[in-house]
C-alpha cells in the first residue's frame, strides 16, 4: 500500500509520492534548467574563478591573484566612470522605454488591421540581429551620407555629428537600444491590458468615467506587474549595449559612451587580462542585482483585480 503521507517524519509527501508528483514537471523544465546552468550559472562561476587568478597574454592561468583584481577594478577611475555611465543609461532608458511601450500598447490595443500592421512594425526590430540594426543606424546617422542629416539639411537645420559629438553619440546609442527593445515592452503591456476585465471598464464608462479617469483609476493599477517586468527587462538591456558602442563609437567621443560593459570586453579581448575583466563583470552583476531589487521594491504591486 502506498502512503501519501510520511507519518514517521511528519513532513508531508513521502519521497516516492514527491517524485511521482514532480517527475512530469522536471521532464518539461529539465532542458531549460540545463541550458540555464550551462549559459547562465556556469559563466558566473567561471568569472568568480577567473577573477581570483593572474593570466599570461595567452590566457593561461599562472597563479592566484587574491583580491588584487577586484581592488584594481575599484581603483580604476575609468571603470568607475563606466559604472556611472551605465547607471545613467538605466535612469534614462527605463522610464523612456516603459513610457513609450505603455503608450504604444494603449494606442494599438484594438484588434484592427491597421493596429496589427503597426504592432508588427514595432516588434520587427526584435528579430533583426543587433549588429544589423547597429550598422543600419551607423548609415542612417552618418554625418555626410546619412538619411537623417540629409532630411535635416532639407528642412534648413544644421547637420549633427551623431557619431563624433558627445551628447549626440549618447543619444544615438540609447535611442538604438530603446528602438530595438520597444516591441517587447509593448507586448508586455498588451498582455497586461488583455487581463483587465472588460466588464469593469464598461461599468466605469457607464458611471461617467472619462478617458483620463479611466486610465488613472481603472487601467494603471492592474498594470503594476507589467510595469515591474518591463522595468526589469529595460534594466537588463541597459547593461547589454556592448554591440552598439563597439560598432558606433568605440567608447567615444571623449569617453562619452565608455560603458562598463565595453570596458569589460576591451580588458578581456583587447588587453588580454581575463582576471581583471572577470572582476569588472562581477561588479556589473552585483550592481545589476542591486538595481533590480530596488526596482522590485519600489514598483511592488499593492493592488489587483479580484
Amino acid at each position: 500500500m502506498t502512503l501519501a503521507l510520511d507519518t514517521s517524519r511528519g513532513r508531508g509527501l513521502s519521497r516516492p509520492a514527491f517524485l511521482r508528483d514532480w517527475a512530469p514537471a522536471l521532464v518539461f523544465i529539465g532542458p531549460a534548467l540545463v541550458l540555464m546552468l550551462g549559459f547562465k550559472i556556469w559563466p558566473i562561476g567561471a568569472a568568480i574563478h577567473a577573477a581570483g587568478g593572474i593570466y599570461d597574454p595567452g590566457g593561461n592561468r599562472i597563479g592566484p591573484a587574491g583580491w588584487d583584481n577586484l581592488s584594481a577594478a575599484v581603483a580604476d577611475p575609468r571603470f568607475r566612470h563606466g559604472l556611472w555611465l551605465s547607471l545613467l543609461a538605466v535612469l534614462v532608458k527605463v522610464p523612456v522605454q516603459v513610457g513609450l511601450g505603455l503608450a504604444a500598447a494603449l494606442v494599438l490595443q484594438a484588434n484592427t488591421r491597421g493596429n496589427a500592421v503597426a504592432r508588427a512594425l514595432i516588434v520587427s526590430p526584435m528579430f533583426l540581429g543587433l549588429p544589423v540594426t547597429t550598422f543600419l543606424f551607423a548609415y542612417l546617422f552618418d554625418l555626410n551620407v546619412g538619411l537623417v542629416n540629409a532630411l535635416m539639411s532639407g528642412l534648413g537645420l544644421p547637420r549633427v555629428a551623431w557619431l563624433t559629438a558627445e551628447t549626440p553619440a549618447q543619444i544615438l546609442v540609447l535611442g538604438l537600444s530603446v528602438w530595438r527593445d520597444l516591441g517587447v515592452t509593448m507586448l508586455v503591456f498588451l498582455a497586461g491590458l488583455t487581463a483587465i476585465p472588460p466588464h469593469i471598464l464598461d461599468a466605469a464608462r457607464l458611471d461617467g468615467a472619462g478617458p483620463r479617469a479611466l486610465l488613472l483609476t481603472m487601467v494603471a493599477p492592474p498594470l503594476g506587474r507589467s510595469v515591474q517586468f518591463a522595468a526589469v527587462l529595460a534594466t537588463l538591456a541597459s547593461f547589454q549595449m556592448l554591440v552598439p558602442v563597439l560598432i558606433l563609437t568605440k567608447g567615444g567621443p571623449n569617453s562619452a559612451s565608455d560603458l562598463a560593459s565595453f570596458q569589460v570586453y576591451e580588458t578581456g579581448f583587447v588587453y588580454f587580462d581575463p582576471g581583471l575583466a572577470s572582476a569588472m563583470s562581477l561588479f556589473l552583476i552585483a550592481g545589476l542585482v542591486v538595481l533590480i531589487i530596488v526596482q522590485l521594491r519600489l514598483l511592488r504591486v499593492r493592488w489587483t483585480y479580484e
